[in-house]
């Protein structure tokens, strides 16, 4: 459901009231500085627009870049793929209003400077091939080609376009609880009128009064109109004219056909789950009686079909009136008021719902031919195609796309990295190889050109894929805290400036005298490359961690079975709770940033709020060795080997954008779930593999997404699926 993001100002300002009454005035200090340099404005369109228009107007490339590049991951990767040429769209219009501005400013050293510092983004790209020839053609306002971008009409449609396009997507966010609040408020206000609209039927009834009764009908309420149709039903912050509605549906609907998906502004594909433009009915409308009559519109002034009293056959009304008399009366009895959910803070050892996890039937292993299996007519995925790479002779740890899938960097336990295009067909790009098993592969992500890669040695290596060469390389003899440790993950923050590293000690021979050095968290500066600070973890090893939007906390899964959320700036545990029996795989965040997600050794799947810290969401048993136990044979010939455990270091599942599906291992090939809020329902099962699959990734920055799955006897699968 669309919403207005004008009251979130207020919102900020109640924050720091309450903070302040309860005297946490070190906490109302730093969100006074974060607010200072929030970069999403506080949601408000203009002032994202006007800092747009800032940066082209003193020249400041570097700015306008940053900007956008946060924009694109913390909104536009999380639209659907139809959107995606509007944002493309938008970002050449931007570029080239910079270069415009340049032009009519008379800064031709700005100008040259644009093209030196974008020639490597922009070469490729058809649309810009004859801009490289304006820093030497003289009279441009002139030229036929580029006369139109010298109006004050183009520049005006680009600006209203960009202020529409993003009151769209800011009102099509799924707020948090907290935020809702006025919408709850204008609900309850609605179901007040409409009671008091029944009373006074009811009271007409009694009296057999029908004129009365005509007269206080509640009238039909207008059908839905179509979300693009006008912006003036979605971007309520600022209402635009006629014509500014025009460009804007111009530009959502004229201008995507066509354009390339390479990135321009610092975006390099989408990620992550997606933001559907159209809005869903949220859950919390079907708490309200069914007896109720909502009102024309909905707490956000769209129009709402429902079936009304009026419209009902004779025996469901006095069905319906009879309910409402009945509940009226209980509600005056017992002094009853509607209740309004409120944010409440949980510990571990709080109260959680007492549901117990369903237990999803595991799938035979199928060992031979790819297993495509659909658990109702209407399957929301379908497998389009799969194939095979077979370059690796050792259990391949991780098989991680770059953002905009172009690239596959796949690892094993030899110390074996290969990079590879996944499609049309899979073709090695380069390989490295490192001195032992790699436990962690992490795209950096700008550029997509940058690789790191950690190993059970504890070093650290920075490949130039595009180079094909390794850029430094860190290790125990250099970085002392390395030493006798092992790396079990690295997470880069949203800025590539820094970089968690997650250690633990490695097995010492039997006689050591010196105690080995504690898990512990360090923060790498990827410059310098010194340790910026480290964090004992007490108790666990962190074996997966993932961050939030901007860097600041940091979710942890470690193997003593409990999630830790980390701020990272102090840094300090500000949250904890046990969540499996047994080790926690992998940890991930849903696009909203309001959910955790984490996989165990128990086999479980469990969702976690985000908000309500350590409040169980949804727990599932999984199918059958879905996270492991995985052994490997080692020794000699048939007969006299053994087998040793693994233990997975690469993520166990991997969500898809629209943050509803969900693709694990099994046995014998991924499988697709669908996310419910209380249960999990089978998809697809892809298989295709003849060992288990120890670790899964999944691309959508195409309108097929694709997915990879690496299997214990060293082969990747490729298989492209299609979201119906």
């Amino acid at each position: 459901m669309p919403v207005n993001m004008s009251h979130l100002q207020y919102l900020d300002e109640l924050v720091k009231e309450y903070l302040l009454f309860r005297g946490f005035s070190h906490t109302v200090r730093s969100l006074d500085n974060e607010l200072k340099i929030d970069k999403d404005k506080g949601f408000r369109v203009d002032r994202l627009v006007d800092q747009v228009l800032s940066s082209i107007q003193t020249y400041d490339l570097i700015g306008l870049r940053e900007l956008w590049a946060h924009l694109d991951r913390r909104f536009f990767a999380r639209l659907p793929h139809t959107l995606l040429p509007c944002v493309r769209k938008l970002e050449t219009s931007i570029l080239r209003l910079y270069v415009i501005n340049t032009i009519q400013t008379t800064k031709p050293d700005k100008l040259i400077e644009f093209f030196e510092k974008m020639a490597a983004d922009l070469q490729s790209q058809s649309e810009w091939r004859e801009w490289f020839i304006l820093p030497y053609l003289k009279g441009v306002e002139e030229n036929p080609a580029f006369a139109m971008y010298f109006t004050r009409q183009w520049q005006d449609t680009l600006l209203v376009s960009l202020h529409n396009f993003l009151a769209v997507v800011f009102q099509s966010i799924e707020l948090p609880t907290l935020a809702s609040y006025r919408e709850e408020a204008s609900k309850i206000a609605k179901l007040q009128e409409e009671n008091e609209l029944l009373r006074a039927r009811l009271a007409a009834l009694t009296t057999c009064d029908q004129p009365t009764l005509e007269h206080l009908s509640v009238p039909d309420p207008p059908p839905p109109p179509h979300l693009m149709d006008d912006f003036y039903n979605i971007a309520q912050e600022a209402p635009s004219s006629d014509s500014q509605l025009k460009s804007l549906k111009t530009i959502l609907f004229g201008l995507g056909g066509g354009l390339p998906t390479s990135p321009i502004l610092g975006r390099k594909g989408v990620g992550g789950g997606g933001v559907s433009m159209i809005p869903q009915p949220s859950p919390s409308t079907s708490q309200a009686p069914s007896t109720s009559n909502q009102g024309p519109s909905s707490a956000s002034g769209h129009p709402v079909v429902r079936r009304t009293i009026s419209q009902a056959p004779a025996e469901e009304k006095k069905r319906m009136r009879s309910s409402s008399v009945a509940s009226m009366s209980s509600s005056r009895n017992s002094g009853e008021h509607i209740a309004v959910k409120r944010l409440v803070q949980t510990t571990a050892s709080s109260t959680r719902p007492s549901r117990s996890p369903t237990k999803i039937r595991p799938q035979e292993d199928s060992a031979s031919s790819t297993k495509t299996e659909l658990t109702s007519d209407k399957a929301s995925f379908l497998l389009l195609g799969q194939e095979e790479y077979c370059e690796h002779r050792a259990v391949v740890t991780h098989a991680v796309f770059n953002q905009s899938g172009t690239l596959v960097a796949s690892a094993d336990t030899d110390g074996v990295v290969k990079l590879w295009s996944p499609s049309p067909s899979p073709k090695t790009h380069c390989g490295v190889v490192v001195k032992s098993a790699v436990t962690a592969v992490e795209w950096l992500p700008r550029g997509e050109r940058f690789l790191l890669i950690a190993t059970k040695a504890a070093t650290l290596r920075l490949f130039d894929t595009r180079d094909k060469k390794t850029v430094w390389e860190i290790g125990p003899d250099t970085c002392p805290v390395f030493k006798d440790q092992r790396i079990m993950g690295v997470r880069m923050s949203p800025g590539e400036g820094s970089a968690v590293v997650s250690v633990a000690p490695r097995v010492r021979p039997q006689g050591t005298s010196t105690p080995p050095a504690p898990p512990a968290l360090h923060t790498l500066d990827m410059k310098s490359l010194r340790v910026e600070s480290s964090y004992r973890i007490e108790g666990g090893v962190v074996n997966g961690c993932i961050m939030n939007h901007n860097g600041g906390l940091l979710v942890c899964g470690c193997n003593d079975g409990s999630v830790r959320i980390i701020d990272l700036r102090c840094p300090d545990v500000i949250a904890s709770w046990p969540a499996h029996q047994g080790e926690v795989f992998t940890v991930r965040l849903s696009p909203q940033e309001n959910n955790i997600y984490t996989i165990g050794s128990d086999n479980r799947f469990a969702c976690w709020s985000m908000a309500q810290t350590g409040a169980r969401v949804m727990d599932h048993v999984l199918h059958e060795r879905a996270a492991g136990p995985f052994l490997v044979g080692v020794g000699g010939g048939a007969g006299s080997g053994r087998s040793v455990l693994l233990r997975p270091y690469g993520p166990l599942f991997a969500l898809h954008q629209d943050g509803d599906h969900v693709l694990t291992c099994s046995p014998s090939g991924p499988i697709v779930y669908k996310v419910g809020d209380n249960n999990l329902e089978q998809a697809l099962v892809v298989g295709g593999h003849r060992s288990p699959v120890v670790t899964v990734d999944w691309c959508n920055a195409l309108q097929c997404g694709t997915s990879v799955a690496a299997a214990l006897d060293g082969s990747v699968t490729v298989a492209t699926l299609m979201h119906q």
